[in-house]
């Protein structure tokens, strides 16, 4: 396996644009593990290797391997998280395709995002809002409860990174379509703390009217 892994990731390492990245995906695919657990490993080896090529692969491989989403591998998961993601784009890909649909799956998992939220490095901060948000194929939704959104925004909200700033305003906004009412109240009630990117990026899911009178606040 070791040297299978070695000529993958020397194969990803000569991708040159995106559409050698999307022949790739099938390709490669075919050549993973059948094995759930074996799957997990070569795709860890694959992650460890710091190729950004091979991170996009595995994040696609594993939204396809549906048998990839369980408790178990959650610390080869984490462990991506807290070593690997290095950009906000990085970040979010992650969070919609192995982060989320775990937390959706077992939602004990959101103890762990409480902690991320604490982290001294930005995206792992960034991860504990997006990892609530669900990427489907038309946009994006947030199915936790509003309790839930609400605990990581208070955690958040204050920090002054802007990629940070930007994630809670994002949680609100998709957070609204499923609460709109519960996101109403926080904002009203937290106007005084949160910035104005995140007020401005939680507006824009409202119907016009709603968004007028906010910004008038």
């Amino acid at each position: 396996m070791v040297a299978e892994i070695a000529n993958a990731i020397q194969e990803i390492q000569q991708l040159t644009n995106a559409k050698a990245l999307d022949a790739y995906y099938r390709k490669g695919y075919a050549k993973m593990p059948a094995d759930p657990e074996s799957f997990v490993a070569a795709c860890d080896e694959l992650v460890s290797s710091g190729n950004w090529r091979a991170f996009w692969l595995v994040t696609l491989w594993i939204k396809r391997r549906q048998s990839a989403y369980e408790l178990a591998y959650f610390d080869v998961y984490q462990k991506w998280l807290l070593e690997h993601i290095r950009s906000w784009g990085a970040c979010d890909v992650f969070c919609y395709r192995v982060l989320n649909p775990m937390i959706e799956k077992f939602p004990q998992l959101f103890d762990a995002a409480l902690t991320w939220a604490h982290s001294e490095k930005v995206y792992v901060r960034r991860a504990s809002a997006v990892c609530l948000i669900q990427s489907t194929r038309a946009s994006f939704r947030v199915n936790a409860e509003f309790n839930r959104v609400e605990t990581i925004c208070d955690l958040l909200k204050d920090d002054p990174h802007i990629h940070i700033q930007k994630a809670v305003g994002w949680l609100l906004k998709y957070a609204y379509l499923t609460h709109p009412g519960e996101v109403e109240g926080y904002l009203r009630a937290n106007l005084s703390t949160l910035s104005r990117t995140t007020f401005r990026y939680a507006l824009e899911k409202m119907p016009p009217a709603t968004r007028v009178d906010f910004m008038r606040l």
